[in-house]
């Protein structure tokens, strides 16, 4: 299944609105965040997460990379991208945690059509992501959301 830049940034939106459910956090900054995120995708395409974890140079170089992409061609979403990308606020940990969501949900249709082979690694290695997501994000749980 292709999945465009804009496919997965709605998708990502879509479970941030669904996440203010059980968490506090400022809705209208998440959704922000969560709509660019991955902007600098469109120039670079995607370098997936077990490329950056197994080749850091690389992944610097993507980072700085995509700060350039923002400087230059998206100022006005600048701080939102930094903000997303410094993963110190509340609204930047709900963003990756439906971003590693989102990943697990692509991963799982691939399994479920039948791509077995690495999108089971992809699949778990984000379910990682989301349940060290969850444990950072413990504090700002809602005391009546569901467990």
């Amino acid at each position: 299944i292709n999945e465009s830049v804009a496919e997965h940034s709605y998708f990502v939106a879509v479970l941030v609105l669904k996440m203010h459910d059980d968490y506090n956090f400022d809705l209208e900054e998440a959704l922000k965040m969560a709509l660019i995120h991955d902007i600098p995708e469109l120039h670079l395409s995607d370098v997936t997460h077990d490329v950056k974890r197994n080749f850091p140079k690389l992944a610097q170089e993507v980072t700085n990379a995509e700060y350039v992409i923002m400087k230059q061609k998206y100022p006005q979403w600048f701080t939102e991208f930094k903000k997303f990308e410094d993963q110190e606020s509340v609204e930047a940990l709900v963003v990756k945690m439906a971003d590693n969501l989102s990943c697990v949900q692509y991963a799982t249709a691939e399994i479920m059509l039948g791509n077995k082979g690495y999108m089971k690694d992809v699949a778990t290695s984000a379910a990682t992501r989301v349940m060290q997501c969850e444990r950072k994000l413990k504090k700002w749980r809602k005391i009546n959301a569901k467990k």
